[in-house]
């Protein structure tokens, strides 16, 4: 089987955090799900400038969380003093692990996180949402997978131990828990990383244009006949000459999407050596 893509669900979200990460200009500054204890703080994560992403949260009004679940960790300038020979890590756990594990990810597999994204502009030195600017969902990252690490068996380098799953994994101890590694650089574009964040642009969108609903998205047409391969349930799937109508039901699988499609795989890489990315 070839290279396959996974299209993966990450960060805030209606039950947890509660409103959507920030497109400010050309950036997606994702906001990665809270959690207490993990020793990494909101508030020593750089953002844009000198600022923090605490400093954005409490603009927005999300005042209750200080510390973090980084994860997936994708770019190099977000946290200060890096280990030598870090690289982007994505951990997984649980449910969401034995889907992958079924689907047998592993390496060169291509990781597309999406999240839940909405404009922001800044006032009065202020950030606030934009009034009636739409909910979207858009992809704001990727990883191509180098190593996977089966933290309850394996050794992790020392440079990968600051990770939540490795942190937490006392938490997972009964559930599969393991971590990927990006490759050094992106085997399609040599000279890019195999991981990063990406800058704004129409292109990452999954939700239809005008759409009422972020989870109503509108897929490109290299998507046709991939229904099968969605760990969602499909309310509505409507193939056209210009792409693909879709919506899920429910929240479901974190990993939404596992498929070796050819047709696919050369459009996720395609956004991968062709958009703006910051690693």
């Amino acid at each position: 089987m070839g290279r396959k893509v996974i299209l993966s669900r990450k960060g805030f979200d209606s039950s947890t955090g509660g409103k959507p990460s920030p497109i400010y200009a050309d950036s997606l500054l994702p906001f990665h799900i809270p959690r207490a204890d993990t020793g990494i703080f909101y508030k020593d994560l750089s953002a844009v400038g000198s600022e923090s992403y605490l400093d954005i949260m409490k603009d927005l009004g999300i005042n209750q969380f200080s510390e973090t679940h980084l994860d997936p960790d994708l770019e190099s300038t977000m946290m200060k003093n890096r280990s030598v020979g870090w690289r982007g890590l994505f951990g997984q756990s649980g449910i969401s692990q034995g889907t992958l594990h079924n689907r047998d990810v592993g390496l060169g597999d291509l990781f597309l996180f999406f999240g839940w994204f909405k404009q922001v502009e800044k006032v009065n030195g202020k950030y606030r949402y934009v009034p009636e600017a739409p909910d979207l969902h858009v992809i704001f990252g990727y990883l191509e997978v180098d190593e996977v690490w089966d933290v309850q068996k394996d050794q992790v380098p020392s440079w990968a131990e600051y990770h939540p799953h490795i942190q937490e994994k006392e938490d997972n101890k009964s559930k599969r828990n393991c971590i990927y590694a990006a490759t050094p650089d992106f085997s399609k574009n040599p000279g890019q990383r195999g991981w990063g964040t990406f800058g704004y642009e129409k292109s990452l969108v999954l939700t239809e244009q005008g759409a009422k609903n972020r989870t109503q998205w509108k897929l490109p047409s290299c998507f046709k006949d991939e229904q099968p391969q969605f760990t969602h349930n499909i309310k509505v799937w409507n193939e056209g000459p210009d792409g693909i109508e879709m919506q899920t039901s429910g929240r479901g699988d974190q990993e939404m999407y596992v498929s070796s499609n050819r047709n696919v795989v050369e459009w996720a890489e395609r956004l991968i050596a062709e958009g703006k990315v910051f690693s």
